[in-house]
């Protein structure tokens, strides 16, 4: 990711988290939310990764309203891959060696979903 858009997918982050704090208890919509940024559920996302709680609630029409129910109560630490992860728990807990089954299972208990790089179709 260059500079440029690391400060503007901040500016986001913070614009949707000013935006859910003066709305309170009302919350806001996906449509309001759109405005500020088009990958909004993006941002979304990143604000649970860091901590914060928002509730969401489907409302009628493909609209939804978003609530902030709490902040982080502490510093954002950005998570470990789970690629580093796997590897290291491949390594001491399966000494280096495991079969499918296993490793289908591993990721299915840690959470991890494999998917293909954008642009890669093979």
């Amino acid at each position: 990711m260059n500079r440029e858009t690391i400060e503007r997918t901040e500016t986001q982050r913070d614009k949707i988290i000013a935006t859910l704090k003066r709305a309170g208890g009302t919350g806001v919509t996906n449509v309001e939310l759109n405005k500020i940024a088009l990958r909004y559920n993006a941002r979304i996302q990143e604000l649970y990764v860091r901590g914060y709680k928002i509730h969401s609630e489907e409302l009628d029409g493909g609209v939804t309203k978003y609530i902030l129910i709490s902040e982080p109560t502490e510093p954002f630490k950005k998570p470990d891959k789970a690629v580093d992860i796997l590897i290291e728990d491949i390594e001491s807990k399966y000494n280096g060696n495991i079969s499918a089954r296993e490793l289908n299972e591993y990721l299915e208990m840690q959470g991890f979903t494999v998917r293909r790089k954008v642009g890669s179709y093979c």
